[in-house]
């Protein structure tokens, strides 16, 4: 082999052994360099004063002090979630932009028609963080006392009631819908773009009822009257407040909230966060939050979020298929 052969041999080496430690220490070195000097951004695909905005800023505070890192909450309302969800797969794979979304990230392929984003290939897992029934609330001044009741009146008057939901494709839509299929009433689905503004609608009359996991605060206050939840059985936070499935037999609809990270972020950036945001869901305020929400923490993992995703988008493909969805 001649010298100038020799050369581009070792040359041709040196950048292999270069490539070689890099595909080795990448993952480390990300992890190394993250988090920098720079602000965290937490989405909020919701309006300001719901429940995931309340969960959202608990578990944000609480990561900030963890992470040694400034983040910023961000709320980006609208589209059952899709606009503040859509506004991360757009940001940079660098750990540096989150969505603290919902099942509703699941619900929007199957109640819009043109969904702005795919789940499964546009938005990495880190974590669950709980899961949370939907409560069923009336203003204290319609005279009725149980979902039994709400149905009677609903047959009484078709199409004279109203149904207080966070957005087209969220879970108190989805539990609006179900209650109106199964029940077999015709009752008139009023969208808003979160659930604080749902609830103070049924708080002032506009609305007949509300479905909604942020109204148990306003349940167990005495501020209005609940008539049920949506879970299969009774929550453990109101156990005197029966399941809809007592009047309506095969009524489950489970609320949770999980966070994801654009597609292609490092996995040792996701790996630290849901480690991190675990040991944030066992901080004693965070967990007073969450019972005041009625929500259960979730421990759980970037693979064991996907693989629950996944499940969940397969039940509510088929279940919204029964339901004779139309996409909007």
């Amino acid at each position: 082999m001649g010298r100038k052969n020799l050369t581009k041999h070792v040359a041709g080496l040196g950048s292999s052994m270069i490539l070689a430690a890099a595909a080795l220490l990448g993952p480390r070195a990300a992890l190394a360099a993250w988090p920098q000097d720079k602000p965290i951004r937490m989405v909020i695909p919701y309006a300001p004063g719901g429940a995931t905005d309340i969960l959202g800023r608990a578990v944000s505070d609480k990561l900030s002090k963890r992470l040694n890192q400034t983040i910023i909450v961000e709320n980006r309302p609208g589209a059952g979630s899709m606009i503040g969800s859509e506004y991360v797969v757009r940001s940079a794979p660098d750990g540096y932009t989150l969505v603290l979304g919902s099942i509703s990230n699941v619900l929007n392929a199957y109640f819009y028609k043109n969904p702005l984003y795919d789940l499964r290939k546009d938005l990495e897992p880190v974590t669950q963080i709980v899961t949370v029934p939907n409560y069923l609330a009336v203003s204290k001044k319609l005279p009725v006392k149980s979902v039994a009741d709400l149905i009677k009146l609903a047959k009484k008057e078709p199409k004279q009631l109203s149904c207080a939901v966070s957005g087209v494709g969220s879970s108190p839509y989805l539990s609006c819908e179900l209650f109106k299929v199964l029940a077999g009433v015709d009752v008139i689905t009023a969208p808003f773009k979160g659930g604080a503004p749902a609830i103070q609608s049924t708080m002032g009359g506009q609305t007949t009822m509300v479905f909604a996991n942020e109204v148990y605060p306003y349940i167990s206050s005495g501020q209005m009257r609940g008539l049920g939840v949506t879970t299969l059985k009774r929550s453990e936070y109101a156990p005197d407040l029966p399941a809809i499935s007592e009047t309506l037999p095969s009524y489950d609809v489970t609320a949770w909230y999980g966070i994801w990270a654009p597609a292609k972020t490092p996995q040792a950036i996701v790996e630290r966060l849901s480690t991190e945001v675990n040991q944030v869901l066992k901080d004693p305020a965070v967990l007073q939050v969450l019972e005041k929400l009625g929500a259960t923490p979730t421990q759980s993992s970037p693979q064991a979020f996907a693989k629950y995703v996944n499940a969940e988008m397969d039940r509510w493909g088929d279940l919204t298929k029964k339901m004779k969805v139309v996409p909007q």
